[in-house]
């Protein structure tokens, strides 16, 4: 009898040390996301001047952000990538069940992604080159102020 209950233990014990390996999470899949963010320029960058390059942002940008997410669930970085598409809508929000919580780790992650050094160093390389003003045309040279002429003195009368 004890043999049984020391079987039953030792079963006991293996399915409890095996549920957490059974429980793990799988790693979610961000290939749709990262496609997603490396063309959401207007979204995450809003206007930017002509001639900057956006591609330099977004590339260390995207990829800060995957990795501020990596913990998320699968359908979290689903919904976060339909908002990078423009296709997050507020019935897919509400479908998503607690979207206010994943929209609170993305404004997170976003802000901490574009204060990070990678982000910072690539936004000031890809802004375009300041124009310099035109410089200044120096003002015309007048000549110097001439004497006015003596007057003529009238010749002297005999």
């Amino acid at each position: 009898m004890q043999v049984r209950i020391a079987v039953a233990a030792l079963a006991g014990l293996m399915i409890i040390s095996a549920a957490p390996a059974a429980l793990a999470q799988t790693p979610a899949d961000f290939t749709k996301f990262n496609e997603s963010c490396l063309a959401a320029a207007p979204f995450l960058l809003g206007q930017v001047p002509d001639g900057v390059d956006t591609a330099s942002i977004l590339s260390p940008l995207c990829g800060c952000l995957a990795t501020s997410f990596k913990d998320l669930p699968q359908t979290d970085v689903d919904v976060l990538a339909a908002d990078l598409r423009g296709e997050g809508t507020d019935a897919v929000h509400t479908a998503h069940g607690s979207y206010d919580k994943v929209a609170e780790t993305a404004r997170q992650g976003l802000t901490t992604c574009f204060a990070s050094p990678e982000v910072v160093a690539a936004m000031e390389k890809a802004a375009p080159p300041a124009t310099a003003p035109a410089p200044a045309q120096p003002a015309p040279v007048s000549p110097p102020p001439t004497e006015p002429a003596p007057p003529a003195t009238p010749p002297a009368t005999q």
